[in-house]
């Protein structure tokens, strides 16, 4: 994240519409200072420490309430766990701000979780997951719930096994992706920088629903008695059976969803997902939730270009370069620095496989002349 988009998120702040996933994503910011590192703080945005104090104490009285309302006694998860492995590695390797180059350590915890995919179970229990193994996936109390090979995680269906949503949480870091397969058959690709929290089963009667910050495909199972939602931000999507990809990282203005067959249907919950503020979109269609103005858009599209990450491919079209910046720190888990402001509002043409991050700048340089240096995982483009 750098200045702009973290100013951007303070002056929400300031103003009170944030949400609680983008106070996480600022007291994780917060947390990745060194004690010196608010030597330049500007004195009109306030006391950084009483600002992450206040954020803090949101996030927290929110899992208490939520805690009071199921009846349960849940050990709150760290900070670290519940929201840096939730937001805090979507933002990735974060640079100082007022531009000082150096890398930002990721927060101290007991587990080295920082470039992991990591399981979080309803009771806080974490599992870091290696794409080489293949296990078991057990809940709290030690019952198989499906099994892991390799880069995918497949849930059973067992009607008889729970009456109560039991929801697990996955979280997939920068640089790499990870494959689903729901209980109901549903099948979930989670991109770089993104968490999926679903149930580890769907329970006869209710709606098939899941949460994503970040970026997922879904390939839903067809179930008209049992319509499947996906929460993402202020966006609530509802499909029968479809393919679709939703997009929705909190540094970013929109939240996309793209439709490559079937039919969804769209809410806006600031308006209490109701019929009068729902969106139907059809195969080949984007719809554009702006987080600013509160507005939908909606227009025909290349689905290629949203979708071509599921296949390792990054496909850009008359893309501007601040958003392809986004990408290929998400995709290559780098930190780009852009000392040329102009450049950030450029478009640009440009398709890439199986390159590294060094070929992808080289690409840049030879063909749109673009000046830059690498060190470690960090480019300057001058």
């Amino acid at each position: 994240m750098d200045k702009n988009n973290f100013l951007r998120l303070l002056e929400k702040h300031h103003k009170g519409i944030t949400n609680k996933e983008e106070e996480g994503f600022l007291v994780n910011y917060f947390n990745s200072f060194q004690e010196d590192g608010f030597e330049d703080w500007p004195k009109e945005l306030g006391n950084p420490q009483e600002l992450k104090e206040k954020m803090l104490g949101r996030l927290t009285d929110d899992i208490d309430k939520k805690s009071r309302r199921d009846n349960k006694v849940r050990r709150i998860v760290p900070l670290f766990i519940r929201y840096a492995a939730s937001i805090a590695i979507i933002a990735g390797v974060l640079f100082v701000f007022l531009n000082d180059k150096d890398a930002i350590p990721m927060l101290e915890t007991n587990q080295d979780v920082s470039n992991s995919i990591v399981l979080i179970q309803e009771d806080g229990n974490v599992d870091v997951i290696s794409e080489n193994d293949e296990k078991k996936i057990t809940d709290s109390k030690g019952n198989v719930i499906g099994f892991q090979k390799g880069g995918t995680i497949a849930y059973e269906q067992n009607p008889t096994q729970s009456k109560e949503l039991v929801y697990n949480e996955l979280t997939v870091p920068l640089g790499k992706k990870f494959d689903l397969v729901l209980s109901d058959g549903t099948q979930v690709k989670v991109n770089a920088g993104s968490t999926i929290k679903y149930p580890i089963q769907f329970i006869e009667g209710l709606s098939r629903e899941v949460e994503v910050w970040g970026e997922a495909y879904f390939d839903v199972t067809r179930d008209e008695n049992h319509p499947f939602l996906v929460n993402a931000n202020n966006i609530q999507v509802k499909v029968l059976g479809t393919k679709f990809n939703v997009s929705s990282y909190p540094e970013d203005d929109d939240i996309n969803t793209v439709l490559v067959e079937g039919s969804v249907q769209l809410f806006d919950s600031k308006n209490g997902n109701t019929q009068e503020s729902s969106y139907i979109i059809t195969p080949n269609q984007k719809a554009s939730w702006n987080r600013e103005l509160g507005r939908m858009t909606i227009e025909e599209v290349d689905t290629n270009i949203y979708t071509s990450w599921i296949n390792g491919r990054m496909v850009f079209k008359n893309t501007p370069f601040k958003n392809i910046r986004k990408k290929l720190e998400r995709r290559y888990n780098v930190t780009i620095v852009n000392n040329n402001a102009s450049l950030d509002e450029r478009f640009y043409n440009a398709s890439f496989d199986i390159e590294t991050i060094e070929q992808v700048m080289e690409a840049f340089k030879e063909n749109y002349a673009i000046d830059y240096t690498i060190t470690n995982s960090q480019i300057i483009i001058n």
